[in-house]
């Protein structure tokens, strides 16, 4: 009795060890708002989100001599719907219909090459990313933000420093968008 017990342990183990690690990478950066800006009046905005990469993977890698496609858990131009839409309420705008200005945030890059030798790895991230305002009058203003991210390691890339570096570039690029006021204050001068 023990000795089979003992046996069907160590065949699930044997078995776990084959078990082939998610391609998903688990994409969550870092949310940073800005002040909120007491001049606001009630301006109501529609925000849509374009995902214009010309591959939707984050990262491909040759593991054991295949070429793996790593891709995120979530729709990243949703994602970033989402983080626009946080910032732009806590600036004091509103988010709905009838709007003042139509909003689109487009995913232009969000990647990482990697690489790997025997002994050590290195990741490189990279974010391009614009913000697009509409009016209804027809006048328009883009604001791209661009950042990148490199790292190095010994050993492997795993996919945990994979996403690490992607979460990390998000991140600074969300807390840049947060900074940088132009895009609100052309809607506030412009909209009506």
């Amino acid at each position: 009795m023990i000795k089979n017990l003992l046996c069907a342990v160590f065949a699930l183990t044997l078995l776990s060890g084959c078990a082939t690690p998610s391609n998903k990478l688990s994409i969550e950066p870092v949310m940073s708002v800005p002040a909120a800006d007491p001049t606001m009046r009630p301006i109501s905005l529609n925000i849509s989100s374009q995902d214009k990469r010309a591959s939707k993977n984050l990262a491909e890698i040759n593991r054991n001599g295949k070429l793996e496609v790593l891709v995120p858990t979530r729709d990243i131009a949703f994602l970033m719907q989402e983080v626009l839409q946080k910032q732009m309420v806590a600036r004091g705008f509103m988010i709905g219909s009838p709007a003042s200005a139509d909003v689109i945030i487009v995913i232009n890059k969000l990647n990482a090459d990697v690489g790997e030798g025997s002994v050590r790895h290195n990741i490189s991230a990279k974010a391009d990313i614009s913000v697009i305002v509409t009016l209804p009058n027809g006048s328009s203003n883009t604001k791209t933000f661009r950042t990148s991210y490199n790292v190095q390691g010994p050993f492997g890339a795993t996919n945990e420093k994979i996403a690490a570096a992607i979460n990390n570039v998000l991140s600074e690029l969300v807390g840049d968008m947060a900074k940088d006021a132009s895009v609100s204050q052309f809607i506030k001068s412009n909209a009506r």
